[in-house]
């Protein structure tokens, strides 16, 4: 498209307002890949959560069930950084 001076001048070029797109919130998920489930000893999730977000209960024999709370999960994604076996996701949250 072709712009002329005149066509600038006169304010006949007008840019269409560009609608923004607010983020979408996110949030944690624990999948069945967790090494916690198998018996494997591994919180690497739990200890990188800077919010405490992620807490374990004790199922026994070793194994550990991992909770999300999730009124105090941020969406950082900093625990699906580290988890060695990518068990954790982070998905959208629906509102």
């Amino acid at each position: 498209m072709a712009i002329s001076r005149a066509d600038l001048f006169r304010g006949r070029l007008r840019s269409e307002p560009v609608q923004s797109v607010a983020p979408q919130a996110m949030e944690a998920r624990i999948g069945a890949a967790c090494l916690s489930y198998t018996g494997t000893d591994c919180r690497m999730c739990g200890d990188h959560c800077d919010r405490g977000a992620i807490r374990f209960r004790p199922l026994g024999r070793g194994r550990w069930l991992p909770i999300i709370e999730e009124g105090d999960c941020t969406g950082c994604g900093d625990c699906a950084a580290v988890c060695p076996v990518k068990a954790v996701s982070m998905e959208a949250v629906a509102t």
